[in-house]
Order: structure tokens, then sequence, then C-alpha cells
């Protein structure tokens, strides 16, 4: 009886534990034609990382130069009538983000991945350590209003995860990784 007393509060005392995301960074290298275009060295994904489910993008970060784009929730409809189902060669069971135009350097990524276009959407496959990524790039179609348009499909290699700075300095990329072929991290 004691024993099932003191499983009952340890499970009141679990799930009045308040859960909390982790905030993680992860480098891809490209490996399509339009990775390679569009981002030269690959990207940085800058994400929470909550104890269920797979990883929330907050940035997408240049990997060779100093660029960023914050990202905010995005609905389908955004994209148009029935959203990502009604589009040919692109994934549907992804999460959907909009870059935000007015922070950092979202109108260049705008430009940059979406030309003619003056909204930017990012499609991600899951984030998971050591699994290579897809991103997908849909613009607003100047030609037909309130449809947007697939502009690339960008597939990245893992290549590691950051280790993130205590304060807000950047990560070194010569020293901080937590994984990678160099210095393997094997405490998972």
């Amino acid at each position: 009886m004691r024993a099932r007393i003191w499983a009952g509060m340890a499970l009141v005392m679990l799930a009045a534990t308040p859960v909390r995301a982790e905030t993680r960074m992860f480098s891809y290298d490209p490996i399509s034609p339009d990775a390679k275009r569009l981002t030269g060295a690959g990207v940085t994904i800058l994400f929470n990382q909550g104890l269920l489910g797979p990883g929330r993008p907050i940035k997408v970060l240049a990997t060779g130069v100093p660029a960023e784009a914050r990202l905010k929730d995005a609905r389908q409809k955004d994209l148009g009538p029935d959203g990502l189902s009604a589009m040919e060669g692109v994934d549907t069971d992804v999460m959907l983000y909009e870059v935000d135009a007015s922070a950092a350097q979202g109108k260049i990524y705008v430009r940059a991945f979406c030309a003619g276009s003056t909204r930017l959407w990012l499609s991600f496959s899951t984030i998971v350590i050591r699994r290579d990524l897809r991103i997908q790039a849909f613009g607003d179609d100047p030609k037909a209003a309130g449809k947007a348009r697939l502009c690339g499909t960008l597939d990245f290699s893992y290549r590691g995860e950051w280790r993130l700075p205590k304060g807000r300095s950047a990560p070194d990329p010569m020293q901080d990784w937590t994984d990678s072929p160099q210095h393997p991290d094997t405490s998972y």
C-alpha cells in the first residue's frame, strides 16, 4: 500500500513540474543543387527541443556568413486554398514557418530564396540529431494572388550540434561542437 502512495505522489510531483524546452543548434551541409545554390556552406538551425515531439525551429542561420532569418508560426492556408496538399512535388507532413521579413536579415532571405516574392515560408522535415534535413521554400506568387509557389527544395546532411555558450557570445565553430565526426560526443 505504501508503495502505491509513494508512486502516486511521485506522479503528482512529475505532473506539476513544468515541461521546459531546451534550446539546441544543429548545423547541416548542403547536398542538393538548391541547397548549394541558396545557402553556400549550409545552414544552422536554432530550435527548441521539448521533451515530447520534434524540435521547433526558431532561426535559420547561414553557416558561412553572418545572416539569420527569424521564424514565426505559419498556417497552411496562408499558402492558398488547400495549402501544401494543393501543390505537386512538395512534402506535406512537415512543420511550416514564415520568415519574419521585418527582423534581422529576413528580407534578404525572401529575395534570395524566392525572387519576386514578398513573403517566404519554409517547411522543415523533423529535426532530430544525426538525421538529414529537408527544407522547402515557398513564396507568394506575384502572378497568382493568394497562392504560393515552390521556390526550392533544399536537402542537407547532418553535420553536428553546436554547444550553446553561456551568456550572449556566439558559438566558436572551431571548438564548440558537441557532436561532430572529429569530436564525437557519445554521452547520448
